[in-house]
């Protein structure tokens, strides 16, 4: 028996690959905007992308030591056998006879592919592969291809060797969702949680969570829930017996509710839904309520493959000026062809159906052709884009036909880590004076827009976006952003200065 307060063990001990992607893919911000503002949306998406990325002090220490130990190897890793583990306590009983090991004190358990377990007293055994823990465990893992985890738990039973094993009373986050249960076991192909919840709201009691009696998840195809609730605070919003997530690149969302107000269409409430029925085969959908409109909400069928996207859509679709459409039903392809080594994408896009407005019924057809450049990059963080395209725009309800060039030219800069902005001049043959319809169109066809975007600080930005008829050289359109993060909320309101009106989304964060 050998007593020692380190030890390197051939053995990988805890290696637990649990896989929990969240309930929702990260949302993408898409501003609704005249003055082009979406040309900053990155500014929005990238901060959600960070935060939604981001890792603990913890984690970054145990990468850094885990390169350490892999560095510091005598031998080359044999791939037929159980990573190097480094087991560390104030107090270490390792058997050779029979594998026994037991430590007590500060334990650290460190294998080489990034992860570790700690606690004050454990025992297990190499040779059976086993790992038994009476009291309270904490566990990281970093392991590439794998989950990202920081988890404590209890009456922790773990066997390496057949990825099988069980804890109590766990709380912590997997991945991007803070979750709890009372129980979690693990199998080489699924992982069950019982009585747990989940969010992504880090407080301790959290704005928004969800709640089920059994989530199974099968990692890499799809997770199960069973009596699943979705709770706001501490009271029961929705509620359902079984539901089953796509887990593949094409997740299932369970977006959280939204609400807002907009001259337009009053005060308004919005849920968005998908629904995955194969792979690459999903229903996308937007329930929304308004207080001067009643319900407008529309659902879409949509297929992704090599040729490209394919959508089926029935609903009401609102501009970003608020002007509403509905379709009924209309079908939509798209495609990006980059051109080989070329710094050129070439995109196709069609779209038929029939749409109504304002009394007007007609079956619209559109076809597109874009050339798009690659970005050219300027020196001094400027970006230049530049693309071309020729569309032509059919309706039956007067039997037009609107076909003609366009092109755009961007430049956009981030001056330094608070502030951003872009110039941007375009032209399009169609405008809502020439069209059947007025959605998502301008009343002129030579447009200059502007905007600049200032980060206050880590909760709060502004953005100032601009509008200039190019024919008349009148402004047209100028609106005031503000992005504001509360706790666990985040508010985006947009003054749209020339027309005296305003638009306020308020959701819960998306990460």
């Amino acid at each position: 028996m050998k007593k020692n307060t380190k030890a390197l063990l051939c053995a990988g001990v805890v290696v637990v690959a649990l896989a929990m992607p969240g309930l929702a893919a990260a949302s993408v911000y898409h501003a609704s905007t005249d003055t082009n503002a979406d040309v900053l949306d990155y500014l929005e998406n990238d901060k959600r992308s960070a935060r939604t990325n981001a890792i603990a002090d913890e984690q970054k220490q145990l990468i850094h030591d885990a390169y350490e130990m892999r560095k510091n190897l005598r031998d080359p890793l044999d791939p037929t056998k159980n990573v190097p583990v480094a087991l560390e306590g104030d107090e270490l009983f390792y058997d050779q006879r029979n594998g026994d090991f037991y430590a007590t004190g500060q334990v650290n358990i460190t294998s080489l592919d990034a992860q570790r377990f700690q606690t004050d007293e454990v025992k297990g055994n190499i040779q059976n592969t086993e790992v038994n823990v009476p009291g309270k465990g904490h566990m990281v893992q970093m392991t590439p291809g794998q989950a990202k985890i920081v988890m404590d738990g209890y009456k922790i039973q773990y066997n390496y060797g057949k990825k099988t094993g069980s804890m109590e009373n766990v709380s912590g986050k997997i991945d991007h969702e803070y979750i709890k249960g009372k129980r979690i076991e693990m199998y080489p192909d699924k992982i069950i949680v019982y009585d747990g919840t989940m969010t992504k709201c880090s407080a301790i009691n959290p704005d928004y969570h969800t709640s089920a009696s059994k989530i199974e998840v099968y990692p890499g195809d799809k997770m199960i829930c069973y009596n699943l609730k979705f709770w706001l605070g501490h009271v029961p919003v929705y509620s359902t017996k079984k539901r089953t997530f796509r887990l593949d690149k094409d997740d299932d969302q369970m977006d959280l509710p939204k609400v807002g107000y907009s001259n337009d269409d009053g005060w308004w409430i919005s849920k968005d839904f998908r629904y995955g029925l194969a792979k690459n085969l999903y229903i996308d959908s937007d329930v929304k309520y308004t207080g001067k409109h009643g319900f407008r909400s529309h659902a879409e069928l949509v297929h992704n493959n090599m040729l490209g996207t394919f959508k089926i859509l029935y609903g009401y679709y609102e501009s970003s000026n608020n002007k509403w459409v509905k379709k009924y039903p209309s079908f939509t392809y798209s495609k990006s062809i980059p051109l080989g080594d070329l710094p050129f994408t070439l995109g196709l896009s069609y779209e038929r159906g029939r749409w109504y407005q304002s009394n007007k019924n007609s079956l619209h057809t559109y076809y597109g052709i874009s050339l798009s450049h690659k970005t050219i990059d300027l020196g001094g963080n400027h970006k230049l884009d530049l693309s071309t395209n020729y569309s032509v725009t059919k309706e039956s309800y007067n039997h037009s036909s609107i076909s003609g060039f366009g092109f755009v030219a961007l430049l956009r800069r981030d001056v330094d880590k608070h502030g951003s902005y872009y110039i941007r001049y375009s032209y399009s043959q169609t405008n809502s004076l020439n069209s059947v319809f007025d959605y998502d169109l301008d009343s002129y066809s030579r447009k200059l827009s502007s905007g600049f975007s200032y980060k206050i600080n880590d909760h709060d930005r502004v953005l100032l976006g601009t509008s200039v008829n190019m024919h008349t050289y009148h402004m047209e359109d100028m609106d005031l952003y503000w992005f504001h993060e509360f706790h666990c909320l985040q508010l985006i309101s947009r003054y749209r200065i020339k027309r005296h009106q305003i638009n306020v989304t308020l959701q819960f964060n998306p990460w």
